[in-house]
């Protein structure tokens, strides 16, 4: 068990910059958790992994549940903007799924985010109320550049996000989805935006640059 080291408060106008680094160091931290134990850490087990008291998480968090959730949405930000390249979010339906494409490519074991989805994604509630936030808008200004916006947008988001999350759990949880299993998965999936076989094919045969960070 690793040594709790001492917790110093600044006392001048850094405050906020301090607790703000400290927040950055708590999130990172959590994710390494999340990456070997998963949704089952205790507080000791965070507390512990950060080198704090568990009263200094909820100096930051309300609860184990939302710092583990904000450590999850964070890492998942972080490797969607990785896979975005530069390119703006949103932009259109095709970058939207060539990115979902790379995160399927991502090595389970030896990737941060692959690792923490092996842990979680077990729990597809969770894991889908923690990026669904931010990814829901993307996907949705995506949508509506790409001309595939539908009636009912909120009922097919809903149904699509479980679909995504399947084929994220057959390729980081089961091992059951090779990556072209993955692509096919999400062809099927883009009948709900009313997308035809031709266009979902199209929408997902381009060559996909892989991530080595």
């Amino acid at each position: 068990m690793k040594q709790k080291t001492a917790e110093v408060q600044p006392t001048s106008g850094r405050q906020d910059a301090y607790r703000a680094r400290t927040r950055i160091s708590l999130l990172k931290s959590a994710q390494e958790v999340l990456a070997e134990v998963g949704l089952s850490a205790t507080i000791e087990d965070l507390a512990n992994q950060a080198q704090v008291s568990p009263a200094t998480i909820y100096n930051h968090f309300d609860s184990k549940d939302a710092y583990l959730t904000e450590a999850l949405a964070t890492i998942w930000d972080e490797w969607v903007l990785l896979a975005h390249d530069g390119r703006a979010m949103g932009q259109d339906l095709g970058i939207f799924l060539e990115v979902c494409r790379t995160l399927f490519r991502l090595d389970r074991t030896n990737t941060l985010l692959g690792r923490v989805l092996n842990k979680t994604l077990n729990d597809s509630h969770f894991v889908i109320d923690a990026v669904k936030g931010s990814a829901g808008e993307s996907f949705k200004n995506a949508l509506e550049k790409s001309g595939y916006i539908r009636d009912e947008f909120e009922t097919r988001l809903n149904l699509w996000t479980y679909c995504l999350a399947g084929i994220f759990h057959g390729v980081f949880v089961s091992g059951k989805f090779s990556t072209d299993d993955a692509d096919a998965a999400l062809r099927v999936s883009l009948l709900l935006w009313g997308l035809n076989e031709a266009q979902a094919q199209k929408l997902t045969s381009t060559a996909i640059k892989l991530l080595d960070k």
